[in-house]
């Protein structure tokens, strides 16, 4: 019977507190939890926003890079077509269209690393990004006059 009584008083004070803005108004009569709260929530929304900005940003990077590195692949694929090479050589048609093919990736690699390192390490990538990117452009340019000059 003791046992029923208090669960039935708990449950009525429980009911009577009401909601839990109201228990910890008991509680908190400064205002230090609500402040604390509102700062809280402040933090996680400029958390979401900030990573959807990356998102935002990254998705950019990503269709940027690609446009660039397409750019020698339809260069090349417009001169083909409108001087119709495959017809007199083709074998110098299938390899221009694969030089401009590696060229293609390789700016796309190139300019995706460069713009998204850009926005995720900014004040280094000021520092070294120059120079790596001209390194990586410089050795796939090698690669490429190698490979070219090898099947004349």
């Amino acid at each position: 019977m003791k046992t029923l009584l208090t669960i039935l008083f708990a449950f009525v004070a429980l009911h009577v507190s009401g909601s839990p803005e109201d228990m910890y108004s008991i509680y908190d009569k400064d205002g230090k939890y609500r402040d604390m709260q509102e700062q809280m929530d402040q933090v996680f929304q400029k958390r979401e926003q900030a990573e959807r900005e990356r998102e935002t940003k990254k998705n950019l990077v990503l269709g940027l890079a690609v446009l660039m590195g397409l750019v020698p692949l339809a260069y090349i694929g417009y001169s083909i077509v409108k001087e119709r090479t495959w017809e007199t050589n083709p074998r110098g048609t299938k390899q221009a269209l694969g030089i401009a093919l590696m060229g293609g990736l390789l700016l796309f690699v190139v300019n995706y690393a460069a713009l998204y390192l850009k926005i995720i390490y900014e004040s280094e990538f000021y520092q070294y990004g120059p120079v790596v990117i001209g390194l990586v452009i410089v050795a796939g340019m090698i690669v490429l006059l190698c490979r070219s000059m090898k099947q004349k």
